[in-house]
C-alpha cells in the first residue's frame, strides 16, 4: 500500500508541473496581493523546521519506533514548486543512526489562512544500524554497518497561518529504499518569504 500511496502521488505531481506549462494565465513574478494592511508576494518560498515521531519497518523489534528531526526549504520555479530537504532520525533526538537528504517535485495550495503542500522525489540516505539480532552472525559485527542507499521520498504538509508569513501544521512523510522504509509525522514550523511591506492593495477574502 506504501509503495502504490508514493508512486500515485509522484506521477500526479510530475503530471501536474506539465500541466501547469500549458496554462493560459500569464506568470508573473512579482505579482502581489494584501493582506491585513501589508504587502505580500503571491510566488513565495518557505522554510519548514519540524520534530516528530517515526517507524523503521525494517529494523530489530525493539528499535522500530523512532523520533526524527527535520528541514524543508520550499522553493519556486516559475508556477512550479519544488522541495530541498533533510532529515534525521533515531531511537532518540540526541541518537540518530539514519541521515536522510532529498529533491522533490510537489503543488501547492495557498490561502490566508492555509499552506498545503505534497511532495514527491528521489532521496539519498546514509545509516549505520542493525538490520537483525541473529546470533548466526553476532550482533557486534552488523552493528558496524554502514548503509548508503538511493530511494524515494514523499510528504504531505498541512499548515495553519499565526499571521500571513508564519504557522505551525503538521507533515506526514515516508522515504523508501531497498534497504529500509521510514515513515512517520511531524510537528513543523513554517516560515514564507511572502513579506514585501507595509502598503495598501488588492485585499483578498478571509478564508
Amino acid at each position: 500500500m506504501i509503495y502504490k500511496l508514493f508512486s500515485i502521488l509522484f506521477i500526479f505531481c510530475i503530471a501536474t508541473s506539465f500541466a501547469q506549462t500549458d496554462s493560459v494565465k500569464t506568470f508573473d513574478p512579482k505579482e502581489e496581493i494584501a493582506f491585513d494592511g501589508k504587502r505580500y508576494r503571491v510566488y513565495n518560498n518557505w522554510l519548514s523546521l519540524g520534530a516528530g515521531a517515526g517507524y523503521n519497518q525494517h529494523w530489530r523489534n525493539d528499535e522500530k519506533d523512532e523520533k526524527n528531526l527535520a528541514v524543508d526549504y520550499s522553493f519556486h520555479i516559475k508556477e512550479q514548486y519544488f522541495r530541498l530537504g533533510a532529515f534525521m532520525s533515531g531511537r532518540d533526538f540526541t541518537a540518530a543512526n539514519n541521515y536522510n537528504f532529498h529533491l522533490q517535485i510537489g503543488l501547492r495550495k495557498e490561502t490566508s489562512k492555509y499552506n498545503l503542500s505534497a511532495f514527491a522525489g528521489p532521496s539519498y540516505s546514509y545509516f549505520k544500524r542493525p538490520l537483525s539480532d541473529s546470533s548466526e552472525y553476532g550482533l557486534n559485527n552488523i552493528l558496524n554497518k554502514i548503509y548508503t542507499e538511493f530511494g524515494g521520498y514523499a510528504c504531505v504538509e498541512a499548515i495553519y497561518k499565526i499571521k500571513y508569513d508564519v504557522g505551525i501544521g503538521g507533515q506526514v512523510f515516508c522515504d523508501y529504499n531497498k534497504t529500509q522504509i521510514v515513515y512517520g509525522v511531524r510537528l513543523v514550523a513554517y516560515f514564507s518569504s511572502a513579506f514585501r511591506g507595509v502598503k495598501y492593495g488588492r485585499t483578498i477574502p478571509k478564508k
